[in-house]
């Protein structure tokens, strides 16, 4: 068989096939090991974003538990929109002296948060001594 001088035989590479099957091999450990880098930075970086998303949307927490940058002082018309209650309700437990802790101001009353707080809490109680002794007189009337 004759060598066709025209066609020569392609030069061979030092290291044959066993220098490209090491580099592939490298070369794939690199991307994996990267992989692994940016997966971990991004894992950590959902989980930060899901506590700061959960905690600013959380509606389970009381209303003492106040995030920082919301006020601490509430005025009547926001007071009343706190506990549900009117603008009227509000300065009404003012008056009668319900809610102790206020301020006076040009344009009318300025109540602390902690202050609502521990009014609703105290309301709430008075409201279930009321429902419970109502319902221990139902009791006592049908025996």
């Amino acid at each position: 068989m004759a060598t066709n001088r025209n066609n020569p035989a392609p030069a061979k590479r030092p290291g044959g096939i066993n220098a490209t099957f090491i580099g592939a091999v490298f070369l794939g450990i690199c991307i994996l090991i990267a992989g692994i880098n940016i997966g971990g930075g991004v894992r950590k970086l959902n989980k930060t974003i899901e506590e700061k998303t959960f905690a600013s949307t959380n509606t389970m927490n009381a209303p003492s538990e106040i995030e920082m940058g919301q006020k601490k002082y509430l005025t009547e018309a926001e007071a009343a929109d706190y506990l549900n209650i009117t603008r009227e309700k509000v300065v009404n437990l003012i008056t009668s002296g319900e809610i102790t802790e206020y301020v006076k101001t040009d344009t009318g009353y300025s109540i602390s948060v902690s202050v609502l707080d521990n009014w609703f809490d105290n309301e709430a109680y008075q409201n279930k001594l009321k429902s419970g002794a109502s319902n221990d007189g139902d009791e006592n009337a049908e025996s």
